[in-house]
């Protein structure tokens, strides 16, 4: 043994890079040579140190600070899986060590190690209480998001206080896409008036939605065309919302609606008496195919139609056109402005595509998650200003305006250039 270890620490202390790897990785490797190990000045040394299962916890302590972040998101990873073996009475101090560990990570500075953290415990039932609240309410949509989602932690308490809070419409459908949502989180998520929360809430047939709440969602979407599609598809409709969505739906879905098989006969009878007085004083069914709409959420209870609103472009042709006006040297920041005064997300993401030189899909990842962070990044690399930086976060990115990035004395868009290289690296992986 004396001799082993004699050799590990003259290892540890001259050996070549993959020899030093390899004895931070080995499990049988004395804990006095893996603690020694957490000063080597390769980071890739101690990121098979923060990998290692035998690692000691004074060793991992340190780890837990590491200047390189991918040693710590290899302990947050490693930390969070081994969390339910050490549940055993006799291990207590060991989980509380662990759990302490983990709420200090879920405040880490960089966000790739929250967003490695928050995947590792998003589908854990015996994950940290306090650890997954606070990765609730992270400012990144990557770190909070799945685990609003996916989290059997979050209690309905916890999901209405979120809602609360300001919760933008991503953070909004991830709690309406959960595997079970309570009427009160549903009734919480109606009350806030979000199109696309509301359609996700609707959809998901492991959301409770109580009768007066549908019958609620059923007088208010008239307007909302996004909404008459799952509310005919919807389980529970009473008599009075189902007569009521015969008033207003499209002649596509009147026939959905009467194809139901929990419909009665007698109310679907009624139905079409509906349907034929509508017909008969002249104000027929509207058009199958609905005008299209502002992307993101909005007020669904006080929206109309606007008739003067002017047609946008699909991402194919949205991304035609920017490439058209670069080649000809027409695509500028004053572009973007002029989608943004449209509402015309399309235009925006496929400008800031081709002024970044970013792959569209990247774009629309940023945007689709309302991440504020990958937003600012995107105009950075477009090289347009901080200005224009906030007002995609405001108009079009759907980002809360507690979690909008400014202009600070510090940055000029509010974040370093490594984080912004950082972000636009991360939405280049998703394409």
């Amino acid at each position: 043994m004396a001799k082993d270890y004699g050799k590990e620490a003259e290892l540890a202390q001259s050996g070549s890079l993959a020899e030093r790897m390899a004895l931070a990785a080995d499990p049988g490797t004395q804990p006095e040579i893996l603690y020694f190990l957490t000063d080597d000045p390769a980071p890739e040394v101690r990121r098979e140190l923060a990998l290692n299962r035998t690692t000691p916890t004074q060793a991992d302590d340190r780890l837990a600070k590491d200047s390189d972040q991918e040693v710590r998101c290899g302990l947050a990873k490693k930390i969070s899986q081994i969390l339910p073996d050490i549940t055993a009475k006799q291990k207590v101090k060991v989980r509380q060590w662990a759990t302490d560990t983990l709420e200090d990570m879920s405040r880490d500075q960089a966000s790739r190690v929250r967003h490695v953290l928050a995947e590792t415990l998003k589908e854990m039932t015996d994950a940290p209480p306090a650890v997954i609240r606070q990765l609730a309410r992270d400012t990144e949509a990557m770190v909070a998001n799945p685990v609003i989602e996916f989290s059997p932690v979050l209690t309905d308490k916890d999901l209405v206080t979120v809602i609360a809070e300001g919760a933008n419409t991503a953070r909004l459908k991830s709690i309406a896409r959960r595997k079970s949502v309570s009427e009160t989180v549903s009734d919480a998520i109606v009350a806030t008036g979000d199109t696309e929360a509301t359609a996700e809430l609707l959809k998901n047939p492991g959301a409770r939605i109580s009768e007066g709440t549908l019958d609620k969602i059923v007088d208010g979407a008239e307007a909302t065309p996004e909404l008459h599609e799952p509310l005919v598809a919807r389980p529970g409709l009473s008599d009075r919302a189902a007569k009521r969505l015969a008033e207003y739906v499209a002649d596509s879905l009147v026939d959905t609606l009467l194809a139901r098989k929990d419909l009665p006969p007698e109310l679907a009878e009624q139905v079409r008496e509906v349907v034929k007085q509508r017909l008969a004083s002249g104000d027929g069914p509207p058009p199958d195919t609905a005008p299209e709409t502002n992307d993101g959420g909005g007020d669904w209870f006080a929206a109309g139609a606007d008739e003067d609103e002017p047609e946008r472009l699909t991402r194919d042709e949205a991304l035609e056109l920017a490439r058209d006006m670069n080649k000809k040297g027409q695509l500028t920041e004053g572009v973007v402005y002029d989608a943004i005064s449209r509402k015309d997300r399309n235009m925006a993401m496929a400008s800031l595509a081709v002024l970044a030189d970013i792959k569209m899909p990247s774009v629309v990842k940023a945007f689709a998650t309302n991440s504020a962070k990958g937003i600012v990044s995107l105009v950075w690399e477009a090289g347009c200003s901080p200005k224009l930086a906030v007002e995609l976060q405001q108009k079009l990115g759907n980002v809360s305006p507690v979690e909008i990035i400014r202009p600070s004395s510090n940055a000029a868009y509010g974040l370093s250039d490594d984080e912004m290289v950082w972000q636009l690296d991360f939405l280049r992986g998703l394409a």
